[in-house]
């Protein structure tokens, strides 16, 4: 798949850094990502549409109405001075933090950040669909999520959103697994 098309787009993206998305200029800005890699088996064509579903409606939703879209892991922008002047991209390190990209859009929320989603720009992702290699990766993302439930960045989260803001980020985070677990 040949997605120059898309690279021209770029230009346009940029410019999302100079509008008002709400009360603060978007620091992170979201594209949805097509996982070229789904023709491979019926397998990788289930992972394909289980990325799909989450890459655009997920998203579509977490970023507006609810405002609690974070970064994970897909190929967002980032607006560099915005977060080298306020300490940093991520806390990446690899006994501490097993899933380092959500907490990116952490950071980038409890500095006043927005994060926005754009769907008229699509980049290109290739996935190893192995069943154990799909095994691995969910590991890794509830593995993740039991890092965030030790760190302080959440309850920091919690302090600064509203009652419904923060009853959204629950059911985003935590709360999906821990519903699943019940």
């Amino acid at each position: 798949d040949n997605y120059f098309e898309e690279a021209l787009k770029m230009r346009n993206l940029l410019e999302e850094f100079s509008q008002n998305h709400g009360k603060f200029r978007p620091s992170i800005l979201g594209v949805r990502e097509h996982v070229f890699t789904g023709s491979v088996s019926s397998l990788a064509s289930f992972m394909s549409n289980q990325e799909t579903s989450f890459v655009t409606l997920g998203q579509r939703v977490l970023s507006n109405p609810l405002k609690v879209r974070m970064h994970y892991g897909h190929p967002d922008v980032f607006d560099r001075i915005f977060h080298i002047t306020r300490g940093g991209i991520s806390k990446a390190s690899r006994i501490i933090n097993i899933s380092e990209d959500i907490f990116a859009g952490f950071n980038s929320t409890l500095r006043q950040g927005n994060i926005t989603h754009h769907e008229y720009i699509q980049v290109g992702k290739g996935r190893d669909v192995g069943l154990n290699q799909i095994a691995l990766f969910e590991g890794k993302v509830a593995g993740g999520n039991g890092e965030q439930v030790l760190s302080r960045d959440i309850y920091r989260l919690g302090q600064l959103f509203d009652f419904f803001r923060m009853l959204s980020f629950y059911v985003t985070t935590v709360g999906f697994y821990f519903c699943t677990m019940v």
